[in-house]
């Protein structure tokens, strides 16, 4: 897409599934650095980088929060129109509640000429702060020809973790206890705590990091999908990617998980009791929720095309916002 520019500072398989559904180039900066010093060089390697290509429409991810930020300050002056694809974090924040954190994201918001969220719920959201939304649930990624393995259980459930605070490991662990059921744990498990890992019982595995060829083999071996998260109105990655597999899945119990994947996932509070009973369900009703994933990742493939195509027009329309800008600043 002529004009556009997309600028994200880490890789995360939405924004590269946005990116390439609708042509749009995907710029990924990075830096050895840590701390406030990576935000300085990334910073400047950011404003160095707009300058030289002067974009008519930016896109940027956030998180991060300093990247949003960053581009919506600057926008005046480099007299681009501005998209924002805000994940859950960006809209309400959940893992970082500092009162700093959601008076910047609520600005961004407003300064963004529109921002992209998942579901319904989070565009009331960014409406009620003053934003424009728009509604673009994740893409279907297409898995890549990967082998099948043979894992040990009788039914094999895979849980997708990265350990953050919003992921109720330790209620999934306590709910496998004793089922017959063997629960595969990805991410890279150094970073749960100590405890919780010490009382992981034997049916629990820890995969550690996996590349990619080794994450989706393992997908596609499993049974079942999990991923569980403690924040409202969130559609976890793992919930597409089951559904790229037509895999039936587990998912928490929040109003926007369940209008999109209802039919072909089975819902669960985040208590081991409640996650017990749904992943005997699951296991009961396996046959006919995979034939609803099925049938579901066509709905939503359909879906994403046309509201990426309406997309289209939002970023076209930002253009003339951009160009006039930019000889008000002249």
């Amino acid at each position: 897409m002529s004009g556009v520019l997309a600028l994200t500072w880490f890789e995360h398989r939405r924004t590269k599934e946005l990116c390439a559904g609708l042509g749009v180039e995907l710029v990924v900066l990075g830096t050895r650095f840590r701390g406030p010093l990576r935000y300085l060089v990334l910073g400047i390697r950011t404003v160095a980088l707009l300058a030289w290509r002067r974009p008519e429409v930016l896109v940027v991810q956030n998180p991060s929060l300093i990247l949003a930020a960053l581009t919506a300050a600057v926008r005046g002056v480099l007299g681009y129109g501005l998209i924002v694809d805000a994940h859950n974090e960006a809209v309400v924040p959940f893992i970082n509640r500092q009162p700093w954190v959601a008076r910047l994201s609520q600005w961004v918001i407003r300064r963004a000429d529109a921002t992209i969220v998942t579901n319904r719920q989070l565009a009331a959201h960014v409406l009620r702060q003053g934003g424009k939304p728009f509604t673009l649930p994740d893409r279907i990624p297409i898995p890549p020809p990967v082998s099948v393995r043979t894992l040990n259980g009788s039914f094999n459930v895979v849980l997708i973790a990265t350990f953050a605070r919003d992921e109720p490991v330790a209620a999934m662990f306590e709910a496998v206890r004793g089922m017959d059921v063997e629960l595969y744990v990805t991410g890279d498990h150094r970073k749960l705590d100590p405890t919780v890992a010490a009382k992981a019982p034997p049916n629990v595995h820890f995969t550690g990091f996996l590349d990619e060829h080794e994450y989706w083999s393992l997908l596609r071996s499993a049974d079942a999908i999990a991923d569980l998260t403690l924040m409202d109105d969130c559609l976890v990655c793992g919930a597409y990617e089951a559904l790229a597999l037509g895999k039936p899945m587990l998912l928490s119990n929040n109003s926007a998980s369940v209008e999109l994947f209802g039919g072909c996932a089975v819902f669960t509070d985040n208590n081991a009791a409640d996650i017990l009973g749904a992943l005997e369900r699951l296991r009961r009703e396996h046959a006919s929720l995979q034939t609803a994933a099925e049938r579901k990742r066509s709905e939503l493939a359909d879906l994403w095309i046309g509201s990426a195509q309406a997309l289209g027009d939002v970023l076209a329309d930002s253009r003339p916002r951009a160009r006039a800008g930019s000889r008000l600043m002249n």
